[in-house]
């Protein structure tokens, strides 16, 4: 088995929390509506990835709090009961912002604005979805990778896979992977990073050098394409600050359908936040 694509922390304990199992990780994800929106909170909860706090019964939760692997410091709350919500994030230290639909955001925001002394920022979470065939952007540079290209993706900026997967092996086989390979290296990647066995999510990353020249639409139509041989219809989601990954859905022929929001507080990244 080849390493952790980025190697694991185990998880710090939260006083006075106690955070779901893995077989109660998966039965949470189970309840998951099947639609874009929960794609990455079920791919984590189901492959016992993510941490999950829940306030009420795992099967009819009404307040959930979920940390994923490769980006703690940003929790997504989901319920019916936002002042739960409330209950179990301020007892978490380290975040930075929580995001989640827009109406769950629009009820958990004015929480967060009367228990935090700090202003916070929302951004749109866009998600795309692609219903045709993508649209081809071939590129000698580009392919599709397969086992025998382990070395390559190791040698990758780490960063980039976060937690997705526990090995490079379940990345190329229960995932799709492509990249762009200049002077014998990965300069640009595209990966379904979860999928929920309907929807697939897309991400992709391309070394800054190396932007602008057309990487990122190539990999991405080819990992598209792959996902929808599978049956799997993919989605991108993206901040609606990012207006470069936005060109790149479009160009591929991915169409907006909906949107979540983020809660940034900037006055909490240097140091998170820390339970009073």
């Amino acid at each position: 088995m080849c390493p952790t694509p980025v190697p694991y922390k185990e998880w710090a304990p939260v006083p006075g929390l106690t955070p779901l199992t893995e077989s109660e990780s998966r039965e949470l994800a189970a309840t998951l509506p099947v639609t874009p929106y929960f794609v990455v909170c079920y791919s984590g909860l189901h492959r016992g990835l993510d941490r999950a706090f829940v306030s009420g019964p795992v099967q009819h939760p009404e307040a959930v709090i979920v940390q994923h692997r490769s980006s703690p410091e940003e929790p997504e709350y989901f319920g019916k009961n936002p002042e739960a919500g409330w209950a179990i994030l301020s007892r978490i230290p380290g975040w930075t912002c929580v995001n989640g639909s827009t109406e769950d955001m629009a009820q958990f925001g004015e929480i967060l604005a009367r228990e935090v002394p700090l202003p916070f920022r929302q951004i749109g979470d866009l998600f795309y979805t692609l219903e045709t065939p993508p649209i081809p952007h071939p590129n000698p540079a580009v392919r599709l990778l397969g086992l025998p290209d382990i070395p390559l993706l190791q040698r990758y900026e780490p960063a980039v896979w976060g937690n997705s997967y526990r090995t490079f092996e379940e990345m190329l086989t229960h995932g799709v992977v492509a990249a762009a390979i200049v002077d014998g290296r990965i300069v640009s990647v595209a990966l379904l990073s979860a999928n929920n066995g309907r929807f697939g999510d897309i991400g992709i990353h391309t070394l800054e050098p190396y932007r602008r020249r057309g990487f990122s639409g190539a990999t991405a139509s080819l990992v598209a394409r792959e996902v929808q041989a599978r049956g799997i219809r993919p989605i991108w989601s993206t901040g609606s600050h990012n207006l470069a990954s936005q060109r790149v859905a479009v160009k591929v022929g991915f169409r907006p359908i909906g949107r979540g929001e983020y809660l940034v507080f900037d006055g909490l990244k240097d140091h998170g936040y820390r339970p009073v």
